[in-house]
């Protein structure tokens, strides 16, 4: 992924609540974890933001940009109301990362561009020093409009967690068909619906039926055209990703005139009826997949696999079941192997399943600096309670009513004290709340009986 566009570095500098924060993302998988309000959402907006000079490039895209919300609130004004003023200096942004030519052969490794905006009341953001980054996208646009087979655009899109199938605030302005950038529509929109890809999939499917009939009137056979490659494209993708949950082969029902999936005991089914779960992640990765394929029609079938990009996506386990958190990652990189993935997320199952390299912890160092780096301990194929102990610092048990008599028992059996009076009490009133086969009972019972035997010989 060396020659494709990617970001490997940000530099934050009084955006919201950092004053200065330097962040790295791996080439592949990059996992943002940290409390509520920490900043994650925050990053992946920054990172959207440093995308917007690329996205603007394109006809008919619009960039993102910073508002005056942006710029981090520091200083406290004199007065008995206790008004925030905004950073001195606006709020910046510094991006590092590899811009490709629109051909293979002309890449930039590390390219770094920046995006500033001076003051809350100067509405606009800079983007003179992301030269590189426009004329990136601007030799793109003119490679398509010139025909060229050989530009592969990449996909850059953002989910954000109002993402849910039947939001549906994109505009229903008429689309080019013929238009590959149209892929871009939106894309850098967290709260996006999945209504452009809806639009497309039925004209896809209708047209890939109608083209179907038109060879078999002609030849008496049935000839593969290009929108069955794109629906190959798209349903690959979303097998994949619902593999554990038993639901496949996407696709748009003339007779029910939606978006359906099929299941091997509940038969086939609209989206919408699906699971708040389900119905987000076959609507992303649709999406996804969609849009690769829009961008990048040449590549037919494969177009989900093949082409590169950046995908933000907030809170990936957002409505999953854990055993579904546990492989998500896992099954977006081999939908979509050649896209760089930074996510957030809460979930210790989630973290489980990639290697601490690939995730950043975000907080404080002891002077108060923001910072986002690796866990301490690995955290690949660990168990969640691990996990959660060793790289989110949260401890495993919950703050119950009888947490405190718990750990004065194991306190107690620990100094050899297990035949105490109070030891006695304390397990008959722990056994009776918390019940006789609560794991920590029982790991107290089979540590006394160890003392036991010890003490014998």
């Amino acid at each position: 992924m060396s020659n494709q566009l990617s970001i490997k570095a940000l530099k934050l500098i009084n955006y919201r609540c950092f004053e200065q924060l330097d962040v790295t993302f791996d080439e592949r998988m990059t996992v943002l974890i940290g409390s509520n309000g920490g900043g994650k959402s925050a990053i992946l907006d920054a990172i959207a933001i440093a995308f917007g000079p690329f996205i603007g490039a394109f006809d008919e895209s619009v960039g993102k940009h910073f508002s005056s919300s942006d710029i981090r609130l520091s200083k406290v004004r004199n007065t008995e109301s206790k008004e925030m003023e905004y950073a001195d200096g606006g709020v910046e942004l510094v991006a590092k990362g590899c811009v490709p030519g629109a051909f293979a052969n002309s890449f930039e490794l590390n390219d770094t561009w920046s995006r500033r905006l001076v003051s809350p009341k100067n509405s606009k953001t800079t983007i003179k020093d992301s030269k590189d980054l426009i004329e990136y996208g601007k030799s793109l646009q003119s490679g398509v409009k010139g025909g060229s087979a050989e530009v592969v655009l990449p996909l850059v899109a953002y989910y954000g967690t109002g993402r849910l199938w039947h939001q549906r605030h994109h505009s229903d302005r008429k689309l080019s068909r013929t238009s590959r950038t149209i892929g871009y529509a939106d894309c850098l929109d967290p709260a996006s619906s999945y209504k452009l890809f809806s639009n497309w999939f039925e004209y896809w499917s209708i047209n890939a039926q109608n083209e179907r009939l038109k060879a078999f009137e002609k030849s008496n056979q049935l000839i593969r055209s290009e929108f069955d490659d794109f629906i190959v494209s798209v349903s690959g993708a979303v097998d994949t990703c619902l593999d554990i949950s038993g639901w496949s082969n996407i696709s748009y029902s003339l007779s029910a005139q939606e978006i359906v999936v099929r299941h091997d005991q509940f038969g086939e089914l609209p989206v919408k009826m699906l699971s708040d779960g389900i119905r987000n992640m076959i609507g992303m990765v649709a999406d996804i997949a969609f849009r690769s394929t829009k961008l990048n029609p040449q590549l037919g079938s494969e177009a989900a696999l093949k082409t590169p990009g950046i995908v933000l996506i907030d809170e990936v386990d957002m409505h999953l079941h854990p055993e579904w958190q546990q492989v998500v990652l896992t099954n977006l990189r081999k939908a979509f192997p050649n896209m760089q993935f930074i996510v957030t997320t809460h979930s210790p199952q989630v973290l489980s399943s990639v290697r601490k390299e690939n995730i950043r912890v975000l907080g404080r160092n002891s002077d108060g600096t923001a910072i986002a780096e690796p866990p301490i301990d690995d955290t690949y194929g660990r168990e969640s309670n691990l996990v959660m102990h060793r790289a989110m610092d949260v401890d495993p048990s919950p703050p119950f009513a009888e947490k405190r008599d718990l750990e004065r028992l194991i306190n107690l059996i620990d100094s050899g004290l297990y035949d105490s009076e109070e030891v006695k009490a304390l397990f008959d009133k722990l056994k009776q709340s918390l019940g006789a086969s609560h794991p920590q009972i029982t790991q107290l019972e089979r540590s006394i009986h160890r003392q036991e035997a010890l003490k014998k010989l």
